[in-house]
């Protein structure tokens, strides 16, 4: 079993500072101990760690992001057809998702969960971390969807963990533990948005709410679609008085709007 302890590194510093001092002092730990990647993670070109094309193509730095529910939507408007008619997350102040969930982001998230290869996520750790910190506001720390004991004795790590790891080590963010997903759920790949929640309803619980109120945190995960799980977390971070949730994904998907444009 892959042993998250081994990705996760004390805080180097608090968060109570602006950003601009989170900017600096990666910069020196950026130094010490990273190689600059010379080839692209997604397609294995010369430019690293994204080249131009990838960037383009699967991160879509030209596009807006929901602050809803995280999908990628023309950058004029602020939230996707589905949030402005009321059908998205209710107990999230934002969400931003890295890019979009197709082609080599897709095929790099799927090699992370299924093919257990979760050290890959370091690969693309500053990038991202700069992407998280040019979003969203300055928080105490990174709540981690859980995953229930079944499925983590399964797959052997929780995805969202590991990137809860690589934004404490670029970044110095407190992980911040008590959350628990309690009941194991059926996959939620074939099902609507109000499916989804009525298939989460009584899934998580704070068993630590010593740990969170008062507090703003990041809650992360690897993928969003309908917002579904990060608002059913949410939903329990709220009734134990977390004061700003942010949710935080590698990637999500188009607006129907801007997909049907981009047709």
């Amino acid at each position: 079993m892959f042993d998250i302890r081994c990705l996760i590194i004390e805080p180097r510093t608090g968060v109570d500072d602006l950003k601009g001092f989170w900017k600096e002092a990666t910069k020196i730990s950026r130094a010490l101990w990273y190689v600059d990647e010379q080839t692209c993670v997604f397609c294995g070109d010369e430019h690293g760690p994204i080249c131009p094309t990838c960037t383009d193509n699967y991160l879509y730095p030209d596009l807006g992001r929901c602050l809803g529910c995280g999908k990628l939507i023309l950058v004029e408007r602020s939230h996707c057809i589905d949030c402005e008619a009321g059908r998205g997350p209710k107990y999230l102040d934002q969400v931003t998702a890295w890019g979009h969930y197709s082609g080599g982001l897709r095929e790099f998230i799927q090699s992370i969960k299924f093919k257990a290869h979760p050290r890959r996520l370091m690969e693309i750790a500053r990038p991202f971390s700069d992407w998280a910190i040019s979003q969203l506001p300055v928080v105490d720390g990174v709540v981690a969807v859980p995953m229930h004991a079944t499925r983590l004795a399964e797959r052997g790590f929780n995805q969202a963990e590991v990137i809860a790891s690589a934004l404490q080590w670029e970044l110095g963010l407190e992980i911040i533990p008590g959350v628990e997903r309690i009941e194991p759920t059926s996959s939620q790949v074939p099902l609507s948005r109000q499916e989804r929640l009525y298939n989460l309803k009584g899934a998580f619980a704070v068993r630590q709410p010593e740990y969170l109120k008062g507090r703003n945190v990041w809650l992360v995960d690897d993928v969003t679609t309908t917002g579904a799980t990060l608002e059913a977390v949410a939903k329990v971070l709220r009734g134990s008085g977390v004061q700003g949730i942010y949710g935080l994904c590698l990637a999500a998907g188009l607006d129907k709007e801007r997909d049907h444009r981009r047709g």
